[in-house]
Parts: C-alpha cells; sequence; structure tokens
C-alpha cells in the first residue's frame, strides 16, 4: 500500500509541471536572462510542490477525514512553492544589496503570471489528493 504523502508527492508534482507549462514562455525567458539552464525554472515550481506535499500529507490518512482539509492543504503547498520559487528566482537573477527590493517584485511578478496556473494547479491536485486519500479501500476482490 503506498502512502498518502508518496501519493500527494506525485499528484502535486504532476499539477506543479503543468502549472509551469502553462507558463513556460516567462520562465524560458527569466531563465535566459539569469544565465541558467531554462529546465531548472520549469521543474522546480513542480519540485518544490512535491517536496511540501511529502511534508504536509504526512499521517494524511488519520488526518485528513474532509476533502475542504485536503484543499486547504493544497492551497498552502501553492503559496509556499510561490514563496520559494520567487525566493529561488530572487537568488539567481538580482544583486545582494537590492535583495529585499527585488525579492518583493519577484514574489509580485511570480503571483501576477503563475499565480492562475499555481493556484489551479493547487486546487486540481488538493482535490484529486483527498479523493484518493479519503476513499474507502478496497479489502479485495469479491
Amino acid at each position: 500500500m503506498i502512502s498518502p504523502a508518496i501519493i500527494a508527492s506525485i499528484v502535486f508534482g504532476a499539477c506543479g509541471l503543468l502549472a509551469a507549462a502553462g507558463v513556460e514562455f516567462l520562465l524560458r525567458a527569466l531563465a535566459d536572462e539569469a544565465g541558467v539552464n531554462r529546465w531548472i525554472f520549469i521543474a522546480v515550481p513542480g519540485l518544490f510542490a512535491m517536496l511540501y506535499a511529502l511534508v504536509l500529507y504526512q499521517d494524511a490518512r488519520r488526518r485528513i477525514k474532509r476533502l475542504g482539509e485536503s484543499v486547504s492543504r493544497g492551497i498552502l503547498i501553492a503559496l509556499m512553492t510561490w514563496f520559494s520559487f520567487s525566493l529561488l528566482a530572487t537568488l539567481v537573477w538580482c544583486p545582494q544589496r537590492q535583495f529585499g527590493q527585488c525579492f518583493g517584485h519577484t514574489l509580485l511578478a511570480a503571483g501576477i503570471v503563475g499565480g492562475g496556473p499555481m493556484l489551479a494547479a493547487a486546487l486540481v491536485a488538493g482535490i484529486l489528493t483527498g479523493v484518493l486519500i479519503i476513499r474507502p479501500t478496497r479489502k479485495g476482490a469479491d
């Protein structure tokens, strides 16, 4: 039997990659301007989402009893992913002496551009993960 944390990690990773693919043109331009391989910026949101889902869905079979609880964790994962990706982009792109100001601008830009796809991905992943965790397990074929 696969753990709920692994299920959540896979679902959120796939949805995070789909959300990043939705704004791939912008992530590619950001990576080119920063001099970083573009696949890093495209894969990182999905990897961050996988990491946070793995942590937040620990012991989920016992803790999550309603679909709304899974969706709220999904939104938290989206917020943490947005914050982490913005922090990474700021570290790669901006000079250290302007870190605070640049981080604020990066948070705003990432929220405007990627907020919609990431929120949609978080809602879909939260619902799907919740259904997979809450559904009754089958004891065997009759």
